[in-house]
């Protein structure tokens, strides 16, 4: 099932995960092939992973709001705890990580990107951005942990509060990506700076990442249902499913 949505390839030790799965909003296929991959990866001891998309103009959109605008109070929350679960495989990944971000990479998208260690994003029409709160509904409890970890205060403000994308310049201003580049050449940066990190010693590295992130790790695995609860009291708030629901008909259009 991986391979229908997600393309797999290596080169010199760096294994690219390419999103490919029309605009690559997340759904349950593509949630369930990136963590399939990242298991495999981590359980073969593959020294260093890319996250990329295949799409001209989109990193990721975010969730796949035409499946879910009619969701009920289970299928939400289900999703959730799936996205929160591949949210924490990519940021416990043991090993460098990297996001190509060559186009608009916005809420969910944007989450996924911060997961990795280094960000290089394309300069020009690519934003990127939280819109969580322009729907109605907070960013994930656990996402927040993980945000907080990455972080400087003020570019979490930025991100959570103003829900705006910004362009490459900016976010690197933010410190939300750590390199900018031509779209052309965004993939080719990453892999150069990806192999600067994945040439230091492996064992060194697991183990420094885990000394700076493992608390929060281990506050990701034990989630909050309670703070689930009020993601979810929100999603079901009247004028959100509204929000919601003109949104998935835009994209239907």
């Amino acid at each position: 099932m991986a391979d229908d949505v997600l393309i797999h390839e290596e080169n010199r030790g760096i294994h690219r995960l390419v999103m490919d799965h029309g605009p690559n909003a997340l759904d349950p296929a593509l949630m369930s092939a990136l963590r399939e991959r990242l298991g495999q990866l981590a359980g073969d001891g593959a020294p260093a992973v890319v996250l990329a998309s295949s799409h001209p103009r989109l990193f990721c959109p975010g969730w796949n709001l035409k499946l879910l605008a009619d969701a009920d109070r289970d299928e939400v929350g289900g999703f959730l705890r799936a996205f929160n679960t591949l949210i924490l495989d990519l940021f416990s990944y043991p090993g460098p990580t990297a996001a190509a971000i060559s186009g608009h990479s916005v809420a969910a998208g944007c989450l996924l990107s911060l997961c990795c260690d280094l960000r290089v994003m394309a300069t020009g029409q690519a934003r990127q951005g939280l819109s969580e709160l322009n729907l109605g509904v907070p960013v994930p409890s656990g996402c927040l942990r993980m945000l907080r970890a990455r972080l400087s205060s003020p570019a979490l403000d930025d991100l959570v509060f103003r829900g705006e994308g910004c362009p490459a310049t900016r976010a690197r201003e933010l410190g939300i990506v750590h390199r900018t580049a031509a779209v052309a050449d965004t993939q080719a940066v990453t892999e150069i700076e990806l192999g600067k990190l994945a040439s230091r010693p492996r064992r060194a590295f697991i183990e420094s990442k885990r000394f700076l992130f493992g608390d929060v790790w281990e506050a990701m695995r034990r989630g909050s249902p309670k703070e689930d609860s009020a993601f979810l009291d929100c999603w079901f708030e009247s004028e959100t499913k509204e929000r919601i629901a003109a949104v998935a008909r835009q994209l239907s259009h």
